[in-house]
């Protein structure tokens, strides 16, 4: 069992850096072109190529742009493997400061 908490931890570690890394790169690729159509596609796509099954299921994203910044959300579900702990429940935000053209 302990072996098992152990797993699940690594595997929660990973979809953690996964669901950043989404939401950084499509804050990024937001902000370069003012689009939130842009950012939701970018954090879809990152999150689809590293993330499949049931813990990518269990993510959702979004998307915004304010005045000057780009800001994508995410919530993240991901179950516990053993009755000893709780799911486990990731909640973060990337931001990006638009570019303005000069």
């Amino acid at each position: 069992m302990l072996f098992l908490a152990l797993a699940n931890l690594v595997v929660v570690q990973y979809g953690r850096g996964v669901l950043r890394s989404a939401l950084d790169q499509g804050a990024r690729a937001g902000a370069v072109s003012s689009s939130v159509e842009e950012c939701r596609q970018r954090t879809e796509n990152v999150l689809g190529q590293l993330l499949g099954g049931r813990m990518g299921d269990s993510v959702e994203t979004s998307c915004g742009i304010g005045p000057r910044m780009v800001t994508a959300s995410g919530r993240a579900v991901f179950v516990s493997w053993t009755p000893f702990t709780s799911d486990f429940v990731i909640e973060m935000t990337a931001q990006a400061t638009r570019e303005m053209p000069p």
